[in-house]
């Protein structure tokens, strides 16, 4: 049959499968989404272009997630082409449409079900470290994979942030850098860790039901929870939908991700010093991926359905954050001169509160 899904048909032997032809194939430039028809049920097929570490990092992830979970399903996968079947979620809501909406309750609801949906991810992948490594090993073939790439993050990070001070003329405070390399053994995987997309962006999510389910495991990787949960008082550091939220919806959240997790380390006062440590990290990585840009222009986005703020005012946003981590003296004072620095060359680029919170004063 030429509907391009001969490769599905040999993961699935004896199941029906047809396109669901009023969905066109969407995904991204990594890879290929599908709605396919199986009998009684509709699957995603996700087609990865070869070679595609993603591939690696999904198709391990979801295999070793217990029921429950609130990710889809795995079906099957595939190494020749690189294929990822999964349950299909559905078309619902996700939290970037509320934040682009008009109802602040609605979008404040929508960050608290991200917030209770990664508490449940973080809940059920807990003890699931060697079950990940080993279902990578299996996958990634001569090509090694990190179950935790962050230490590798943040030396990326302390290189270019070094560079960009240089050019920039602006002193390094001593130990600053020595201060955010430690982060990846002071939030490391050795810690209170669990299984993450690393990319739960606000669209990366469906509504289903009363549940957030989270999709997009292409990045998935083990890793401290402080950095997953300061996702929300960054916000968003990986994310296009980086609007700004106000402090009292994302405190709630955080509440709700303490309440859906339960006592324990959540509920200590470890797990506050560890976020504003994740936060002031998030800093400084977001700060080197966007800089480059950042210091030629600040154009807004090409893809005109991408209503998204501007890195300017995201760096400036973030190191004002990171300049306020007491816990972390040289590497806030590391932040605050950079971000003083980039002010004194853009001026004032305060960030926006996400639409449906634009009336809040």
């Amino acid at each position: 049959m030429r509907d391009g899904l001969d490769d599905v048909r040999a993961l699935l032997p004896g199941v029906h499968l047809a396109p669901l032809d009023h969905d066109r194939p969407g995904g991204s430039d990594r890879a290929t989404i599908r709605r396919v028809s199986a009998g009684a049920e509709s699957l995603i097929v996700k087609t990865f272009r070869a070679p595609e570490l993603g591939w690696v990092r999904e198709s391990a992830a979801l295999s070793v997630m217990p029921p429950g979970a609130p990710v889809p399903r795995l079906v099957a996968a595939g190494r020749t082409p690189p294929i990822v079947v999964m349950s299909d979620l559905g078309t619902g809501a996700n939290v970037a449409d509320a934040l682009l909406g008009d109802d602040p309750v609605a979008a404040a609801d929508a960050v608290a079900s991200w917030a209770a949906a990664i508490a449940a991810l973080h809940r059920a992948t807990a003890g699931l470290r060697g079950a990940f490594r080993s279902a990578l090993d299996g996958r990634a073939g001569d090509v090694p994979v990190d179950d935790s790439p962050l230490p590798a993050d943040l030396d990326d990070t302390r290189r270019a942030i070094a560079e960009h001070c240089a050019d920039l003329g602006i002193d390094v405070p001593a130990g600053a850098l020595e201060q955010l390399s430690s982060l990846a053994s002071l939030l490391g995987g050795n810690g209170p860790a669990a299984l993450t997309p690393a990319d739960a962006c606000p669209d990366n999510n469906i509504r289903v039901g009363d549940r957030l389910m989270l999709i997009d495991f292409e990045s998935a990787q083990w890793r401290h929870v402080a950095w997953d949960v300061a996702y929300l008082a960054v916000p968003w550091p990986s994310c296009w939908c980086s609007w700004r939220l106000p402090d009292d919806v994302a405190r709630r959240a955080i509440e709700a991700y303490r309440a859906s997790v339960g006592p324990g380390y959540a509920a200590s006062p470890a797990f506050e010093t560890d976020l504003a440590a994740a936060v002031a990290g998030w800093a400084l990585m977001s700060a080197s991926w966007f800089l480059p840009r950042a210091l030629r222009d600040d154009p807004a986005p090409t893809d005109p359905r991408l209503v998204a703020p501007t890195r300017r005012a995201l760096i400036l946003h973030r190191l004002d954050g990171a300049r306020r981590v007491a816990e972390l003296p040289q590497l806030a004072e590391l932040s605050g001169r950079l971000h003083d620095a980039l002010a004194r060359r853009w001026g004032r680029v305060p960030l926006a509160y996400a639409p449906a919170f634009r009336d809040r004063p």
